[in-house]
């Protein structure tokens, strides 16, 4: 990242790069090292547009991050060709990934089913229960996969049907 910032086309490209971190140490802060749970804040602005993992248009456990950054770069791409490279022209690329956005709080919800669980040692339970139950197995399927959004992913795994075959499940040897 430092070597990003320190080429002279993103130099000139940010604006007051020169005046970054003397009125606020924070300014040129980065971190590294944990997947994004939620969009970033503040990921577009007046002259620069984060796309992928470093603006939260992720859907986690899908194993897409690639994809993601190479549709939300395509998307911002678009737009500035289309709008324009301001602030009020990144508002139509936060609408263009509408799709990823209003599936994050689904996402959010999965991970947090995922990972109670996984500590309550319930994960066999829901993969047998899965084993009997169709819909069950197409929602883990697509949990994993991105064929679906997270939204209909919850839908159809939290069904009657698939929390009957989980109780029977958890009563079985």
């Amino acid at each position: 990242m430092s070597a990003f910032l320190a080429m002279p086309q993103v130099r000139c490209a940010l604006p007051n790069f020169e005046n970054a971190g003397r009125f606020d140490a924070n300014d040129l802060r980065f971190f590294k090292g944990r997947f994004p749970r939620g969009l970033a804040h503040n990921f577009f602005g007046d002259r620069f547009v984060m796309v992928g993992d470093a603006a939260g248009l992720v859907r986690a456990f899908k194993g897409k991050g690639v994809t993601s950054a190479i549709q939300t770069g395509i998307r911002a791409a678009q737009v500035i060709l289309r709008d324009g490279i301001s602030s009020r022209a990144f508002q139509n690329y936060y609408r263009a990934n509408a799709d990823i956005i209003d599936d994050l709080p689904y996402g959010r919800v999965m991970r947090q089913l995922t990972i109670a669980a996984s500590r309550f040692g319930l994960m066999d339970i829901v993969l047998r229960a899965a084993e009997r139950d169709s819909h069950l197995r197409h929602a883990l399927f697509d949990a994993v996969s991105a064929h679906r959004p997270y939204r209909d992913v919850v839908r159809e795994g939290l069904t009657l049907n698939a929390t009957w075959a989980m109780m029977r499940s958890a009563f079985e040897p």
